[in-house]
Parts: C-alpha cells; structure tokens; sequence
C-alpha cells in the first residue's frame, strides 16, 4: 500500500511541476513508454530417470510504465528524469508494485561554446578504448526476434555500441577559416565503484578525445581512456590503473565512380596493480587498419584490412563483454533431479535480459568459446593478429547482402608454443520481395549464416585444438493486411570439437587452462502474429519453441515451450 501511495504522490507531484511550469511559459515534454507481456512457460527434459524435482510449467508476466519528465526551463538547460512502475503479475493491491528512478540526467551549454551532461550517459569512444562491441551478438535477426531483442537493449540502454554510464561529460570546439577546419574537444568522468571506506577504493573511469578535422577528406583524433582507484578513499593500498592511449585517423576522396577511404587506430595499453607482481603489469600495442571502395553507381562496396592485437593488451572499457556468463537465468535456473544449473540456451542470449550486463568490469569477462572463440571481446580482442574482407551490396529494390571473413591467428601460444589459427566468415542477406513485386504490404525475407574455426596443431596431440561453430537464421514478415503482420523465424547454433578455456586471476593473467568439448545443437523456433496500431504502438502474441541437446551429454538436454502476449508503447 505504501508503494501506491508513493507512486500516486509521484504522479501528483508531476503533474503540479508541469502546471507551475506551464504558467511560467516553461517547456516540459512527457515522453517515456508502457510494456506488458504474459508468458506461459513449459520445460521437457530429456534425462535417463524422470525428472519429478523440477516444476515443469511457470507463468509469468509484468506490466510496467516509464514515464519521463523532460523540463527545459530556458534555451541552454535541459533535464530528463524517468520514473519506473513496475507491477509483477500475481501482486494485487499494490504488493507486487515497485517505483524506480530509471533515468536522471541534465544537461545545457555554458556561453555557448561548452556543452555538459551530468547524470546518466551513453557513452563510447573507438573500438579499442571505450566501446560496447556485443560480440555475442547475432546480427540480422529475423523481425520476430528482434521484438524482445529490442526490449533487452531497452533494459540495458544498449544504443549504437554505447555503455551506460554514471558522471560528468563535457564537449567544446573551434572553427577556423583556414589551414583547418574545427577542433573538438570531449571529456568525461564516470565512477564504476564506490569506496567502502576500507578495503574498497573510489574506482573511477575518465577519458577524452581531441578531434581535429582538417576537411571533409581528412581528420585525427587522440583518445585517452583511463581507469583508475583514487587514493585516500580506502585504506587498502593495492591501487590499479589501467590506461589506453590511442590515435585514430581517416582519409577519404573520390576518384571517377568510387569514394575511397582508409582510415585506423593504434595505441599502447598499461594495466598494473601499485603492489601486485611484476609479472602482472601488462604493457602492450594494437594496430588496425581498413581501406574501403563504394562503387556507388553499383550500389556495391568492399572493404579490407589488417589487425594486430597484442596478447597483453587490456583495455576495461572495450573488452568488456554484454553478456555475463556467470549470471543465473530467470527461468528453471535448476532441472533434473539433483537440481543441475541449466546451461545458457538460444532463447537466454536473444530475449532473457537478465543475463545482460549494465556496467563494465575491470576484470576479464569469462566467455563461452561455443558461441564465439574467435573474437569474444570485439575487434579489441587481444591475442590476435590477421587480415580480413567485407563486402556490402544494396539494391534500390529491397535486396540487401552482407559478408565478412577474419583469418586471424594468436601471436603467443597459451600454455604451450603452438599458435592457434582462427577463422570467421558471416553472410547475411534481407529481400523485400514487395518492392520487387510493386506490392503494397511488406514481404520481408531474412537470413543469414556463420562459420567459425579455431585450429592449433600441437607439439603434442594433447595440445591440439578443433572447434567448429556454425550460426543459421532465416525468417519472415508478412503484412496481410493494414498493419497485421505475421512473423516466423527460426535461429540454430551447432558447436563441435575441444578447446582449451583459460582461467584468469584478478590480475586477467591465465593460471590455468581448462580442456572442454563441445558437441551441441540448439535451435530457437517461433512463430507470431502481430498488429501495429501505429509506428510506436503494438500487440503480438509468440510462440516460441528451444531445445538444446548435448551429444557428449555433460548437460541434461531439454526443451522449453513459451508462449507470449507482448503489448508495447514508447510516446
């Protein structure tokens, strides 16, 4: 009851704040969003003996208002504050009601030359400093997974490779008339841990870049990412740091019927503790580089270049990884009868926001070498050196296709002096069959392929690595009428050979290297209806079927029907 009455008072107080505003010819915007979704869940597991300790069906659901209050009481200030209710489905009367702020920031120009944010912020640099590269990630999915891969980057504020973040950011710049055109300026400051005043230090997170833009062909950049633990804040005296410096540049021109543009970063990294070993300050350097041709009267481009990532380089803020592989899932955590932590499957890395982290760790993610080995941290993997091909082709009549290849090997052997080789080809493609037809409702095919290797030929058979995944998607949208649309995909994931898993001390330097093998399958099917009553406004109902099967059975397979009733709104 108490909740009601806090969330009746915050509506109140709202509404008073946009009359008092009103009257004083204040600007205030509302804008935010409403969700409800009912799941109806069903597990089968396929163990030996029957499985009779785990609860096999689970009915769920919440409905949820973010309501946003976006002020700006003169030409220069602007504040944001969005406010959460949130109701599980089975808590009446107010029990099962929970009020949150979701969102707070403000920001504004000082004299205008300078621009700051303070509060919540979205926040990115480049690929090798500050940077969320969702490497995990499938890309293209077919419309029907992206309805709730969409709410899990809602959640997580997952926008355009940026991190969530808590602080200050400040940008300013110049124009010139000549020699140059402008230089910018940005900084910011973030804090990733609060001290506890004794064994725990103020960990904060700063960086900056300078951009100097010589003419539209040409620019460069410096960028510094630094995190480090304030001292005094703590009586621990074992602080780290770890600082990534880096220069980034791009040329383009246009020559006859192609644009051509080569641009690349390269920089050194230091992470240290002030009383850890020797043996755990890393110091280290990357080099990328990547030329492109857009042919644009054949609506084609293609790209290439070459990657070199040293095996001691470590930056925090771009090789952190989106999904937390040590997190519990939301739904039957436990089956089979001694009540075994249920493995990830396909549906919790496409819809289960609860696996997803929000904030950057300083310490190395662990990985799940079944679903990417090849690059887990992004293009900021360290360990890697390599070339690699795109290609990009847009047709003005709906067909759309992309492709990629890494051939990449380790520069240091892991745990022995043998390298591993890797290798990484993706394919995705999209026909909007209505254009090329002239219909008037949407007919949208997706699909889209990977295949990843990783090889190492050892001194010794012990030390031989074969693993092998391969990524299929494919589904369809069609519009049958005015805004009713039907959806169908289906995603699968097979994983097939051994590999060696490093365990990393806190210091991320490898103590340990653990042999797993892998022989899955697992497929993601669905299937649903949807209407759209406007471009922000939906209902959907999903059905959704998982399976996983384990061919060496180190896991129990099983299977999961769900079923979903999805309404969404953003205002």
């Amino acid at each position: 009851m108490m909740n009601l009455k806090r969330s009746f008072a915050l509506l109140a107080s709202v509404f008073i704040l946009n009359s008092a505003v009103a009257q004083q010819q204040r600007m205030v915007d509302f804008v935010g969003g409403a969700r409800s979704i009912m799941t109806n869940n069903q597990l089968l597991v396929r163990d030996s003996l029957a499985d009779t300790s785990t609860v096999k069906r689970n009915t769920g659901g919440y409905a949820l208002i973010d309501l946003g209050v976006n002020i700006r009481p003169n030409s220069t200030t602007e504040i944001l504050g969005t406010f959460r209710i949130r109701n599980n489905y089975g808590g009446f009367w107010g029990a099962g009601v929970t009020v949150d702020v979701r969102e707070l920031w403000l920001k504004g120009i000082i004299g205008n030359i300078v621009r700051y944010q303070v509060g919540d912020l979205n926040l990115k640099q480049t690929p090798f400093t500050f940077y969320n590269h969702h490497a995990d990630r499938f890309d293209s999915l077919p419309s029907i997974f992206s309805l709730q891969n969409d709410i899990v980057r809602y959640e997580h504020f997952y926008s355009n490779n940026t991190w969530r973040s808590q602080g200050a950011n400040v940008n300013f710049g110049f124009s010139f008339s000549r020699g140059l055109e402008e230089i910018n300026f940005n900084a910011y400051t973030t804090r990733l841990k609060a001290s506890n005043f004794s064994t725990i230090p103020d960990r904060l997170f700063s960086g900056a870049t300078v951009n100097v833009v010589q003419s539209n062909h040409f620019e460069i950049n410096y960028n510094l990412a630094t995190v480090f633990d304030v001292k005094g804040t703590a009586t621990a005296t074992n602080n780290f740091h770890n600082t990534v410096n880096t220069f980034n540049t791009s040329y383009g021109a246009t020559i006859g019927a192609f644009d051509w543009k080569i641009s690349g970063e390269a920089g050194e990294s230091n992470y240290a503790y002030s009383e850890a070993p020797d043996t755990a300050d890393l110091i280290d350097y990357f080099i990328y580089v990547k030329g492109e041709i857009n042919w644009k009267a054949k609506h084609l481009s293609i790209n290439g270049g070459y990657l070199n990532v040293g095996p001691d380089f470590r930056s925090i803020g771009a090789q952190s990884k989106d999904v937390n592989y040590s997190a519990l899932t939301n739904y039957y955590e436990r089956y089979t009868n001694s009540q075994s932590l249920r493995p990830y499957s396909l549906y919790d890395l496409l819809n289960n926001d609860a696996i997803y982290n929000t904030e950057i760790s300083t310490e190395t993610a662990h990985i799940d070498a079944s679903v990417n080995n090849v690059m887990p941290y992004g293009i900021a993997t360290f360990n890697r050196v390599g070339g690699f091909v795109g290609l990009n082709y847009s047709h003005p009549n709906g067909f759309y296709i992309t492709a990629t290849h890494f051939k990449l090997n380790e520069i240091r052997g892991q745990g022995t002096t043998s390298l591993k080789d890797f290798t990484s080809t993706e394919l995705n493609a999209c026909v909007e069959v209505n254009k090329f037809l002239n219909l008037k409702n949407t007919i949208k095919v997706q699909g889209g392929s990977t295949y990843m290797t990783s090889v190492r030929i050892g001194n010794i058979s012990l030390e031989d690595v074969d693993l092998k995944t391969t990524k299929h998607q494919v589904g369809a949208e069609v519009e049958v009428s005015k805004g009713l649309d039907l959806l169908f995909g289906i995603v699968s994931l097979s994983s097939k050979g051994n590999e060696f898993i490093a365990e990393r001390n806190i210091y991320t330097v490898a103590d340990y290297f653990n042999k797993v093998e892998y022989k899955l399958n697992q497929s993601f099917t669905a299937y649903g209806i949807r209407y759209r009553f406007d471009s922000k406004i939906y209902i959907c109902g999903l059905f959704q079927h998982t399976k996983y099967a384990d061919g060496f059975h180190t896991n129990v397979d099983y299977a999961v029907d769900q079923f979903s009733l999805i309404y969404n709104m953003t205002f």
